[in-house]
């Protein structure tokens, strides 16, 4: 297998901001981007740079002069979003960046339990077959989550991110990538982030810092249950957030 290589979403360095409102760019007309297209594709992109948060309103008069596009456009790519569970669309209120209830919250994390100990064990079992110091070194480096000091909500996101990407590629998995719910994952990072405490950043760490020694180890097993103990944490952790991280969720049910 190679030395791992980050794609543009895995970068241990977060992306700048963006302007919301671009037109339209050469490379974007050059390969045919539909309006709906570029619709979807700036609200996730605001969505990834926290731009946009769970429970915030998006006006669709806002996004039509920002983007240079037509209503019909708009409400096709928030029909798409809405279906992919990246929006709620409700009959009177409009369009809003979804937000878990608790319930959801804990099934969200059900299922990573699942996923992500395959996914940790699957890089332990590609580790163990390299033959390269040299390939073991870089799987180290990518495995760092954070670097001393506080960081701040959305770099710790990011950071989150590109340590599970690293995971997915070392593994090799394609499918698990294709089934692991990313961006409702990285909607409950958003709606959680007030909530983070510098207790349970140093935990969250320190579980980190244990699936990737069992990785690195070539330990199969241990990554495993390392990763799926770190989500059953954070599960207890949640289980203690007040309702108030709750409360956008329910305010905007579908009436």
């Amino acid at each position: 297998m190679s030395t791992v290589k980050k794609s543009a979403s895995a970068s241990a360095t977060p992306r700048r901001a963006s302007k919301v409102g671009k037109k339209p760019d050469a490379a974007e007309v050059k390969r045919g981007i539909s309006f709906p297209d570029r619709v979807v594709e700036t609200i996730l992109e605001g969505v990834r740079l926290g731009r946009y948060v769970p429970g915030q309103k998006l006006i669709e008069a806002d996004l039509t002069r920002s983007l240079g596009v037509s209503r019909g456009p708009i409400r096709e790519a928030l029909t798409r979003l809405a279906a992919e569970g990246i929006i709620t669309l409700t009959r009177h209120r409009g369009a809003y960046i979804r937000a878990l209830t608790r319930e959801e919250t804990y099934e969200t994390l059900g299922v990573l339990d699942v996923l992500t100990g395959l996914m940790a064990r699957l890089a332990a079992e590609a580790v163990k077959h390299f033959k390269s110091p040299e390939q073991v070194r870089e799987i180290s480096k990518s495995l760092v989550v954070y670097t001393a000091g506080e960081l701040d909500g959305l770099e710790q996101i990011e950071r989150r991110r590109h340590f599970y990407d690293t995971l997915a590629e070392i593994g090799g998995n394609l499918t698990l990538g294709q089934v692991m719910p990313t961006m409702q994952i990285h909607l409950l990072r958003l709606q959680m982030q007030p909530y983070q405490t510098a207790q349970g950043r140093r935990v969250q760490l320190a579980g980190y810092a244990e699936v990737a020694r069992a990785v690195l180890a070539g330990n199969a097993l241990a990554a495993d249950n390392a990763m799926r103990k770190h989500i059953r944490r954070t599960r207890a952790r949640y289980e203690r957030i007040p309702d108030a991280a709750y409360s956008t969720a329910k305010n905007s049910v579908i009436d």
